[in-house]
């Protein structure tokens, strides 16, 4: 009985503590934040020559992936997505391509490109498109005019509105103890919160 005592006791003690460690190590990239919430009847529709702009600030360095949610209806678009990554200056400094085959609908759709170094806080533009689709092959991007302050405004149609997509920026941890330092940081820190719940 004793010996199945320490033996759970010291399967719970490894996969709270030592378990998390481990999975870090696997960690490629992390979010800066959960996507923000929208309206799912706010949508942009993109085809052809119609695309949507979207600025925002980097929360970090070594951005590497953005992610946003994408309706493609019926699973009509079978055609390239492109995402184009743009400085302040409106030079282009990644492009990253997707086929619609891809995305079902209604999917988080993650663009994944070459790591961007030095970009924390630092203004950047994408542009989604799909030049080779109709009109009934075009996709979807939800949008709102209520998002957080890094998420600065988007041009569709040649007019500029405030807020934009839902994105999630992804960055490259600066280093896996980093990663592990964050993991038992945000651990510690709900378990204190949860303490401070019981105890008021």
């Amino acid at each position: 009985m004793k010996k199945l005592i320490w033996f759970t006791t010291i399967t719970i003690l490894f996969l709270v503590f030592i378990a998390p460690a481990f999975l870090a190590l696997g960690i490629k990239m992390i979010p800066g934040e959960n996507q923000p919430g929208y309206d799912p009847a706010q949508r942009l529709s993109i085809y052809q020559t119609r695309n949507v702009t979207q600025q925002f600030t980097s929360q970090d360095a070594n951005l590497s992936a953005i992610g946003t949610s994408i309706r493609n209806p019926n699973l009509k678009n079978k055609k390239d997505i492109i995402l184009t990554l743009f400085n302040e200056n409106m030079e282009i400094i990644r492009t990253t391509t997707i086929n619609g085959q891809n995305v079902e609908d209604g999917n988080f759709i993650k663009f994944v490109f070459e790591i961007v170094p030095n970009s924390e806080n630092k203004t950047y533009f994408i542009s989604l498109s799909s030049p080779d689709a109709g009109p009934e092959e075009m996709i979807e991007v939800f949008y709102s005019h209520n998002m957080p302050g890094w998420i600065e405004q988007y041009t569709y149609d040649q007019e500029v509105q405030p807020g934009g997509l839902p994105i999630v920026l992804y960055f490259k941890p600066v280093s896996k103890f980093a990663v592990i330092k964050d993991i038992y940081s945000n651990w510690f820190s709900r378990l204190l919160h949860l303490n401070s719940q019981k105890t008021s």
